[in-house]
Parts: C-alpha cells; structure tokens; sequence
C-alpha cells in the first residue's frame, strides 16, 4: 500500500512537472508569435533554441526573418539550414543560405546550390545573377531594396507583409551595411509598424555626408512629432533643426508640430517666416497659416489665406474642402461652396472629410435627398465619426424621420472627443427632441 502511495505521489509529481514546463513552453511560444506580430523581432527570438524546439516550417519562417531583421546572420542561417532539411524549396530559406555564404566568400557553394535546384528561381537569379554571374555585393543589396521599392509601387498599402519588407531590407544591409537607402527604408519601415523607438535608432545611423541625410532627420522629426511628449518632440525638433542650419523642410516640421498641438501663435511664427521665403510650395504655407488664424477664431485672415492658397494652386482639394466648409457653417456663399465642394469631390472621391463638406452643403441648400445620400455614405467609410454622426442627425431630423436623427446623435455623443466640439449642441438637441 505505501509503495502504491509513492508511486501514485511520484506520478501526480511528474503531472504536475510536465504539465508546469509544458505552460512555460505554450506561453514563450505564444508571446513570441505575438511579438512577431507586432514586428518585436528581439522578443520574437527571446529564449529561442532553433536545435531544442520543435517548430512547424511556418513558425521557422517568421524565426528565421526575424533573425534577419535583427541583423543576426548566424542564427538565420541555422534556422534556414533546418528549413532546407525538410524544405528544400523553400525560397527564403534559399535566399537566407545564399547571403550567408556570400558573405563568407563562399562563392563556388552559391554556384552549385544554384545548380542543383530542382527548377530555376526567377527570385533568386534577379537578386544574386547577371547572365549567369554572380553580383558583386553593392549590386546584391541594390537588387533586395528594389523588391522592396518594386511592393510599395504595386501593391495598396493594407495589403504590404511587413515583415517581408524588413526582411529584405535587412538582407541588403547586411550585404552592404553602406547602402544607406536600404537603412532609411528600414527605418521608415519600423516608423510604419509602429516600431517608434527602433525607427529613431536606424534614423540616426545615417550621417551628415549622406545623401540621405536630410531625408532621414525630416523623418526623425516627424516622428517626434507624433509619438513623443510635448516637451520631448518639442526639444527634439528644435535640435535638428539648429544641427541643420534652420533647414526650410525641418522648419516646416517644426510649425506643423505646433499647430497639431494647438500652440496656434507659435505655429503662426513659423509660418510666417516661411511665407517670406516664398518658396514652390507657398500655397500649403499659406494653407496651414489660415488654418491656425481659423482656429485662433480670425475668419477673416483665416479666408485670406485660403484664397491666397487657391490663387497660387487653384485645384487644391483640401483647400477647396477647407475654405467652403468655413463659408457653408457661416451659410455664407452656398452657391460658390458648392461648386468648390463637388471640384474636391472630384479630384480627391476618397475623402470622407471633404463628402461630409458636400452634403453638408446641399443639406444647407434643403437638397435633403442628395445631402442625406452622400452623408450615408460617409458612414460608411467612417462609421466612428462623431461629428457625421450628428451632421447625418441633423439631415434626418429635417426630412421627418426623427427616430433615426435621435439614433444617431446619440452615437455621437458617444463617440465624441474633445476636440470634435459638439457635445453640448448634440446633448441640447436630444433634451430638446427626444422628450
């Protein structure tokens, strides 16, 4: 009985062992594929032991590119080599294998890797052969970035595979750590998936003598400008731009970081020394200068500019959109408003803002069909917009269908920010009309 006691004990122990380094080893596989998801490659590889942990070729994969993506050659090899082992079609493991033997100047091994394939790759002849010859590695790294230049020309922006982008870019770093378009691309790669931190640090690898250099602290500085604290991105942009001689880009920079903070008068400063450079592209100064005297609650100076804008580019459509919006709230111009609106419509059809001035302005006009119409359409493409929401309120309620206005001002009182201003007016029209 005592023995049978111990051995049931010994069992319940090794349950309990198994079971304990089972969860440990479900839940790194689980963050790292979060993590590679989410474009941490470092976090991706965390704990990562391509000999110790059965993978799926899949899983081996997003390894494998995530090796590549954090510079780490050796262990994209190893990774690649286990692939090959069950794969051996497998096209990135091949072009992973490939790199790592240029790099070691194992150039006959390329040669016969490429003769024993079962068909020819166009990929792989593309990014290392010319008729037949292997590239010499500046070519190599060029060819990788053109892939990468060839994906963002053919192919809409949601459908981009990040992680694809990023590999190929590392690839032709690693190739030839002095092509610095392939490290600004990387960089704004990162920039785009939300990999701030790790955009600056690849941003700041390209030096003054580059050519790229100016690209590449615009880029610092827009990035600043969004993901950082006031008084960081404030510091920061200011820095860049007396390290660049007050460069009129970074300058530009620097005033649309005050005005999308809000700091109006200081975004005005700006502005107005750029407007007396007159540079190519005045129109959007004066553009942007109208918005701030708008915002500040000077319509006047605020309609100057616009017009000012439209006389220097005439087809402009956000100025069109911006500067008939203000006159179609005033219920000033409607006429003018709405031939302005419908030539924004026009040059730019995906715009949601500037559907929403449209029917706005044949809803001012009492064209209720056509405004309640092009509002629903707006919906659509922006179901979260509050101040659509109440716009598309305001339209129903004029046509009688009172029901459906109080159903969507009550959505948009719920989806207000701060910023969109109409919380009030949308609470009185509910007191008023739903009783």
């Amino acid at each position: 009985m005592i023995n049978l006691i111990k051995k049931w004990f010994f069992i319940c122990l090794l349950i309990s062992f198994n079971t304990s380094v089972f969860a440990t080893s479900s839940s790194n596989f689980l963050i790292s594929q979060l993590a590679f998801k989410n474009y941490d490659y470092p976090a991706t590889l965390l704990n990562f032991n391509a000999d110790k942990i059965k993978l799926s070729q899949d899983q081996l994969l997003d390894k494998a590119i995530a090796a590549i993506i954090t510079e780490d050659i050796n262990l994209a090899k190893d990774i690649a080599n286990k692939i090959l082992e069950k794969n051996k079609n497998n096209q990135e493991a091949y072009i992973i294998k490939i790199s790592s033997l240029f790099l070691d100047k194992k150039f006959n091994q390329i040669k016969e890797l490429r003769d024993n394939l079962d068909q020819p790759n166009e990929l792989l002849d593309f990014i290392f052969f010319t008729n037949n010859r292997l590239k010499d590695g500046v070519t190599i790294s060029r060819s990788l970035v053109e892939i990468v230049a060839s994906s963002f020309s053919n192919n809409e922006q949601r459908r981009l595979n990040y992680n694809f982008l990023l590999f190929y870019t590392s690839l032709a770093k690693l190739i030839d750590p002095k092509n610095e378009r392939a490290i600004i691309i990387k960089a704004e790669l990162f920039d785009q998936v939300g990999q701030f931190e790790v955009a600056r640090d690849t941003f700041e690898k390209i030096g003054k003598e580059s050519p790229y250099y100016l690209d590449a602290q615009s880029s610092l500085a827009i990035n600043y400008l969004y993901n950082s604290s006031y008084e960081d991105a404030e510091n920061k942009i200011l820095s860049i731009l007396q390290n660049n001689n007050n460069n009129y880009s970074l300058k530009k920079i620097l005033g649309d970081f005050y005005r999308y903070n809000k700091k109006y008068d200081l975004a005005l400063s700006i502005y107005n020394q750029m407007i007396e450079e007159n540079r190519g592209d005045v129109w959007n100064i004066y553009y942007m200068r109208g918005i701030c005297f708008e915002q500040l609650g000077d319509w006047d100076l605020a309609e100057k500019d616009f017009l000012k804008s439209l006389e220097i580019k005439p087809d402009s459509p956000n100025v069109l959109n911006y500067l008939a919006y203000g006159w179609v709230e005033r219920e000033m111009k409607l006429d003018r408003s709405l031939q302005m609106l419908e030539e924004a419509y026009e040059a730019n059809p995906e715009s949601f803002y500037i559907i929403d001035s449209l029917a706005w302005a044949h809803f001012k006009k009492n064209n209720l069909s056509e405004a309640a119409r092009l509002m629903e359409m707006v919906i659509d493409i922006a179901p979260g917009e509050a101040i659509s929401l109440d716009h598309l309120g305001d339209i129903y309620y004029a046509m009688n269908r009172k029901r459906e206005a109080i159903h969507f001002w009550q959505q948009a009182l719920e989806l207000a920010e701060p910023e969109d201003e109409i919380e009030e007016n949308v609470k009185i029209k509910l007191e008023k009309f739903n009783g």
